[in-house]
């Protein structure tokens, strides 16, 4: 498969940057899209990494809309969900028969909406397990693991989810193929669900909330919430999922998940496509989820408190 693709980043925040700044450094032909103040910092000063002690600024392509550019071979969706469905209506004429799109984000809905606009020979599954975070516009700052999988939606390899693997390994960044994406959605939706309703509600940092016996108690019984939604849905999710998200969470000292730092920000924040959302799907199969409503209900009350 030729090296020479055209990819699209749709979303230049902490994501975004960063994948797809990982892959322009490496020279790689990467178009950017991002808005407001980091459109133009970016626009006028380049991006900046920061990864761990290491600093380096370069110039990139950016724009503030995806019109007038053409066909991409790779989209990769790197806004927050609840931008999904809109970022699908934005970039049609970007959609070429064989572009691949790729959703860089959180939840396990987006390749949903993805489906819908664009059918099963566009879409793949993907997700990123990152510690960044937009320090101010234009600047990225990642720390700790960079990974995440990518994979074909009906569990076949391909040579094009292949290809993405290939340039992010040789860029340093460790996405693998997944041989069940969705399984792997999921595995990424224990730990979004439980540590970020957790960090909202509380206040506390990713180690904070795994030192205290409380929250750790609390954010245990979400992931078997979350777990146990998943099983009745059929998805074949880790066995040892909640360990396993615990384990590798040791990672992060001193990181406030997202979803705090939008609240913290006054921004939106993912509320429906992270906790909402197995709410949601525990009523479709009947499974109780107290822990993952009763931290539904804080953030919904705090957020009521802040307006």
């Amino acid at each position: 498969m030729s090296q020479n693709k055209k990819i699209l980043i749709f979303g230049t925040g902490a994501v975004g940057g960063y994948y797809g700044g990982m892959l322009a450094k490496a020279g790689h032909d990467v178009t950017f899209i991002a808005r407001g103040e980091n459109y133009k910092v970016l626009k006028e000063k380049g991006l900046t990494l920061i990864l761990g002690e290491e600093e380096s600024r370069f110039p990139i392509k950016v724009y503030d809309s995806s019109k007038g550019l053409g066909v991409f071979d790779y989209i990769f969706i790197c806004t927050k969900s609840y931008h999904t469905e809109e970022t699908c209506k934005l970039i049609k004429e970007n959609v070429g028969e064989n572009t691949a799109i790729g959703s860089f984000q959180n939840g396990v809905e987006n390749e949903d909406i993805i489906l819908r606009y664009f059918g099963s020979r566009n879409a793949i599954g993907a997700l990123v397990f990152v510690a960044s975070k937009l320090k101010e516009p234009g600047v990225i700052y990642q720390f700790g693991y960079n990974g995440g999988f990518v994979g074909e939606l009906g569990k076949s390899k391909s040579e094009r989810v292949q290809y993405i693997s290939d340039v992010f390994q040789k860029c340093g960044v460790d996405v693998k193929v997944s041989e069940d994406i969705l399984a792997d959605l999921w595995n990424k939706l224990v730990w979004n669900t439980s540590f970020n309703s957790i960090s909202v509600v509380t206040g506390k940092t990713v180690d904070e909330i795994l030192s205290d016996s409380d929250t750790l108690e609390l954010l245990k019984n979400i992931m078997e919430e979350v777990k146990a939604v998943a099983v009745a849905h059929d998805i074949a999710i880790r066995e040892d999922t909640v360990q396993y998200n615990i384990d590798r969470s040791y990672y992060y000292k001193g990181f406030k998940t997202s979803m705090l730092q939008d609240f913290e920000k006054g921004r939106e924040i993912e509320l429906e496509g992270l906790v909402g959302v197995v709410i949601r799907k525990s009523k479709e199969k009947n499974i109780p989820v107290p822990n993952t409503e009763k931290v539904y209900n804080a953030i919904k009350a705090k957020i009521k408190t802040v307006v």
